[in-house]
């Protein structure tokens, strides 16, 4: 949870940094290379450092949104960061992040809600939270306009900004479709979540689209996590029959997937094709390249503000639900499929 004696001077003395590097990284502002903004999330990350104040967050007359997530470190969760603050500098909004930790810890979710109930906070922007529906209750009844980033309620009706997750698994089914591939792994997100389901059942499109079937056997769950794209690629290949390309629901699993295909000697590429979800600068600069949906994350995190500030000043909406196209990006880790 948040520590509120931790200052952004104790973030950049551990991270050996400045505190403009810091405020920087906190407002996703260019300036610091990859590497020193990993180091510099990975500290605030630790130390419990919430930057709940400050005149780098809220400028003077502006209204403060505070920003959710489950954790900081990735760059999913940066490239959604840069979008956010990005608007928030444009409509004068300060920001107040807050984080959840990996994994659920409904203790530190009522915490949180706690702080933002008694707080200053306009509004709240939610990704793909834990707790869903405690998080959302609890702003309801508490009258804090929301909305959710990468994560919708199956009712159509919560405020929120998504991408077209099942067009995205969709087109790169086709893809290896089109490149021969009839055995095709299937690694899922956290299934409390919307848009995993809906990455799955582009999945279950693709394989309709050719009269495959589905086989319970090459679809696997995971948690968004590096280790679940890396165990779960370790399964499919010990099948009797291994599946010849693998879908990620993420790039970070599939990054895992790389790393289980290589420790077995496999040519990615070659012997096994990889596709991830996403398209985070990391994505570009595996070996080889990751072929990937990308997700418009940054635009994400931006009209999630533009919707959020619109509900604040009580302005009609036509749609409080927006869904940003996906893009197939192609590159070296799919190939066609393997002669034996």
């Amino acid at each position: 949870m948040g520590n509120s004696n931790v200052t952004i001077a104790d973030v950049a003395e551990i991270a050996q940094v400045s505190k403009m590097s810091v405020s920087r990284v906190i407002n996703g502002q260019p300036g610091v290379s990859e590497k020193t903004r990993q180091r510099i999330l990975e500290v605030i990350e630790q130390t419990g450092y919430v930057p709940n104040s400050g005149p780098n967050l809220r400028p003077v007359g502006s209204k403060l949104v505070a920003l959710l997530v489950p954790d900081i470190t990735t760059t999913y969760m940066g490239e959604i960061l840069r979008g956010v603050s990005g608007a928030a500098e444009r409509l004068n909004y300060g920001l107040m992040l807050y984080t959840q930790g990996a994994v659920s810890n409904i203790q530190r979710t009522s915490h949180y809600l706690s702080i933002l109930s008694s707080s200053q906070v306009d509004g709240v922007l939610l990704v793909v939270p834990h707790d869903y529906e405690v998080i959302v209750d609890d702003l309801k009844q508490h009258d804090l306009p929301y909305v959710i980033i990468d994560h919708h309620s199956n009712t159509g009706d919560e405020p929120s900004v998504t991408a077209t997750n099942r067009k995205g698994v969709l087109d790169a089914m086709r893809h290896l479709l089109a490149l021969g591939h009839r055995r095709i792994g299937f690694i899922t997100g956290r299934m409390d979540i919307v848009c995993s389901h809906d990455r799955l059942q582009g999945y279950r499109d693709g394989l309709a689209e050719v009269g495959l079937p589905i086989d319970q056997e090459l679809i696997r769950e995971g948690d968004f996590l590096q280790a679940s794209g890396f165990l779960n690629t370790q399964a499919f290949l010990q099948l009797p029959e291994p599946p010849t390309a693998i879908v990620a629901s993420n790039d970070i699993m599939a990054l895992g997937a790389m790393d289980a295909a290589k420790d077995v000697g496999l040519i990615i590429g070659h012997d096994i094709s990889l596709v991830g979800f996403d398209d985070i600068d990391m994505a570009s600069q595996t070996h080889p390249p990751l072929t990937t949906v990308r997700q418009p994350l940054a635009a994400m995190g931006e009209t999630a503000l533009d919707i959020l500030v619109t509900l604040l000043h009580e302005r009609t909406v036509l749609t409080t639900r927006r869904e940003l196209p996906t893009e197939l990006i192609i590159r070296e880790s799919t190939g066609r499929v393997p002669v034996t």
